[in-house]
C-alpha cells in the first residue's frame, strides 16, 4: 500500500515522528542498570526501542537502522519534491513489497534507498541499482547515506545508463527544519 507524501508538510510530521520515537529509546536505555555484555545483549534482543514511525516497541539495532533508512528516504524526497514540484510520492517503507519511492503517478518515477557505513556494504550499491532497473517508469533513482562521499548526484558511480546515484546526507541533523520553527 505505501505511505503517500504529497510535500514539505509532511515530510516534516515524519521527521517529528522520528525524532520523538529516538528519544522515547534514549529514555530506555537510561532507566538500563546492565553493563557490559548484558547491555549489547538488551541492545540487540529486547524490545527497549520504538519503531521510527509507529507506536510500537523495537530492539534498539532495528530502530537504528531503520531511521537512517527512514531519513535517508525523506532527504531523497526532498530532491525529488525539487525536480518534481507537482508530484506525490509513496513510501515502501521495511519488509514492503515495491520500490522504495516511487511516484504516485504511474510510470514516472522509481528509487531505492539505503543507509550504509560502506558503500560495498552487502553489495547494496549494486542490487539497488538492479531492481530499479527493473521498474518500467521514465525517472530511475538509488539514494544512499554513507559516511565519506559529499551530498549530491554521483556521476562518478553511475555505470548504468538510466540510473541516478545520489548520495545523502548521513547526518541526522542535515537538512531538516530547526525546532525553533516549530515550537511557536
Amino acid at each position: 500500500m505505501g505511505l503517500i507524501v504529497n510535500g514539505l508538510d509532511d515530510l516534516e510530521s515524519l521527521e517529528r515522528k522520528i525524532d520523538t520515537s529516538a528519544q522515547r529509546a534514549i529514555e530506555s536505555l537510561l532507566k538500563s542498570h546492565e553493563q557490559g555484555v548484558q547491555f549489547l545483549e538488551r541492545i540487540k534482543f529486547e524490545r527497549i526501542g520504538w519503531h521510527p514511525l509507529e507506536d510500537r516497541r523495537l530492539n534498539l539495532i532495528e530502530q537504528v537502522n531503520q531511521t537512517f533508512t527512514y531519513l535517508t528516504s525523506f532527504r531523497a524526497l526532498r530532491i525529488l519534491f525539487e525536480h518534481f514540484p507537482d508530484t506525490a510520492f509513496r513510501l515502501h517503507l521495511g519488509t514492503e513489497p515495491g520500490p522504495d519511492i516511487e511516484s504516485v503517478e504511474p510510470g514516472l518515477l522509481a528509487a531505492e534507498v539505503f543507509a550504509a557505513v560502506s558503500i560495498t556494504n552487502n553489495n547494496k550499491l549494486n542490487k539497488d541499482i538492479i531492481r530499479v532497473l527493473h521498474y518500467d517508469v521514465q525517472h530511475r533513482y538509488v539514494f544512499f547515506s554513507v559516511p565519506g562521499f559529499e551530498p549530491g548526484r554521483q556521476p562518478q558511480l553511475e555505470t548504468t545508463d538510466g540510473v541516478q546515484l545520489w548520495a545523502m546526507e548521513y547526518h541526522a541533523s542535515a537538512n531538516r527544519p530547526s525546532r525553533e520553527r516549530h515550537n511557536h
